[in-house]
């Protein structure tokens, strides 16, 4: 399929029609489906994660992880702190619920890495660490999402 460029008279082929001048139209694989949005009362990850981390409080206004038992204090107020919040299923691909603050958990942040990007080695370097409760956590998630993506009529 052609079009022509009305400012120039130059004609390109489909996989061309972005360098046209006289308006701008991109092949259907630039164009990026807009995922419908689903309210849970935040309208961006850092004001949520405000309310999770004053909810995780304790007596004694201290955050602990609950996979590795370690305070997270420390890293409230740093560039370290949003490592503290991980999505059980990823935002990526699950993308009706990057806003649910039911799938985030409040983590050590190299627990936050390893489950992420690491490997059973870097699993198996922490014995100590809850993994079979994290690896639990997400199978039910997922059972929950498929749910909700059947309630609320979701693609």
């Amino acid at each position: 399929m052609f079009g022509t460029d009305k400012n120039t008279g130059l004609g390109w082929c489909e996989w061309h029609q972005w360098k046209r001048t006289d308006k701008k139209t991109f092949p259907n694989f630039f164009v990026k489906k807009k995922v419908r949005e689903i309210d849970f009362g935040f309208y961006d990850q850092i004001s949520m994660f405000h309310a999770l981390w004053n909810k995780a409080k304790d007596r004694n206004d201290i955050v602990v992880c609950p996979y590795t038992n370690k305070g997270l204090n420390r890293f409230y107020e740093t560039k370290l702190w949003i490592n503290c919040f991980a999505h059980v299923l990823p935002k990526g691909k699950h993308t009706y619920w990057k806003l649910n603050p039911h799938n985030i958990e409040i983590v050590y942040p190299e627990f936050h890495k390893i489950i992420d990007q690491g490997t059973f080695k870097d699993r198996a370097r922490h014995p100590e660490w809850k993994w079979e409760e994290w690896d639990k956590k997400v199978i039910l998630m997922k059972d929950e999402y498929l749910e909700f993506k059947k309630e609320n009529l979701l693609p």
